[in-house]
């Protein structure tokens, strides 16, 4: 059944305003639930027009470039889990303000996003590789995860002292 195109542009848009419209009242919300800082609905404010612009760069790719965008969209992800992280009070595990629940609410959905980013590249890698091409030598990244691992476990120990 064929769809007239103007039918399909206007549900598109209806759409789209309605996830503006609740977004929008989220960020009231937020703002009069922060007590007088604004500084929480500017910030939640800013993460739905982000979440918006993005929703909106995927939906108008070709399908063609969609290995070229997941790459990005891992890159992007990756500030994502780090400005969230950059939210977490680190002497406390437990968000307690709005920002920090959001903060950590970033990072997980980013860490969700980059893994499955990484496995959906490595699947479609996987479709170009031959039958003699060696394995990569992945042993030769222990180091420096251990590395990593040790001086945020330090950094952490230090920090809680």
């Amino acid at each position: 059944e064929e769809v007239d195109p103007q039918t399909a542009l206007d549900d598109r848009v209806k759409g789209d305003a309605t996830v503006l419209t609740a977004a929008a009242g989220l960020t009231v919300a937020v703002g009069l639930a922060s007590g007088g800082d604004a500084s929480n609905a500017a910030l939640f404010g800013a993460f739905c027009l982000a979440s918006f612009a993005g929703q909106q760069a995927v939906w108008g790719v070709a399908p063609a470039l969609h290995s070229p965008l997941m790459a990005v969209t891992n890159a992007v992800s990756g500030l994502t889990a780090l400005g969230g992280a950059a939210l977490l009070d680190p002497s406390d595990p437990i968000p307690k303000t709005p920002a920090q629940l959001l903060g950590a609410f970033a990072v997980v959905v980013s860490s969700i996003n980059i893994v499955g980013g990484f496995r959906v590249t490595d699947a479609m890698l996987q479709l170009f590789k031959r039958a003699d091409d060696p394995e990569p030598p992945l042993e030769y990244f222990a180091a420096p995860v251990a590395l990593a691992s040790v001086a945020t476990l330090g950094a952490a120990a230090t920090d809680a002292a």
